[in-house]
């Protein structure tokens, strides 16, 4: 069984605990209630408050969402045909949903910014790997200064 997500501050006696830790720990049998018990038998009186969720995907895209910020993109067409390929085979999975949108977020990744156009007027996209890459390169860069100047 897995647990949900908690942290607890032992200095200023607080757990901050998911929506849905906090939902299993009204459930007596549960390991979140006994993780709850525990720390109140450890520490007295704690506050526990209720995390907020900093997912960066947008809530809730819809396909049409996705399928219009493709149809902005070079290659418009062959990229139209490979979501449609993942919508199909999302339908095995447990969360057909959340395997398309995981997938659209991997390639796609800038989606949520300020779009960006190239010379032609199509919408700029960057896979996850490629924002990754770049925000490497940039820590990369002050860490080499960084380097010169110690250096120096």
């Amino acid at each position: 069984m897995k647990i949900a997500r908690y942290a607890f501050n032992p200095l200023n006696r607080t757990l901050a605990a998911s929506p849905a830790f906090l939902k299993n720990a009204s459930r007596l049998d549960s390991m979140e209630y006994q993780i709850i018990r525990q720390l109140r038998a450890d520490y007295g009186e704690i506050t526990i408050t209720e995390e907020k969720s900093n997912r960066k995907t947008p809530a809730m895209i819809r396909f049409a969402q996705m399928e219009k910020h493709i149809s902005q993109c070079r290659d418009a067409k062959e990229r139209l045909e490979r979501f449609n390929k993942i919508k199909a085979l999302s339908q095995i999975q447990n969360s057909p949903y959340q395997y398309v949108v995981t997938w659209f977020m991997e390639n796609y990744a800038n989606y949520s910014e300020q779009p960006q156009f190239d010379a032609d007027g199509f919408l700029i996209v960057k896979t996850k790997a490629e924002m990754e890459a770049a925000g490497r390169t940039a820590a990369d860069d002050k860490s080499d200064n960084t380097e010169r100047s110690v250096a120096v």
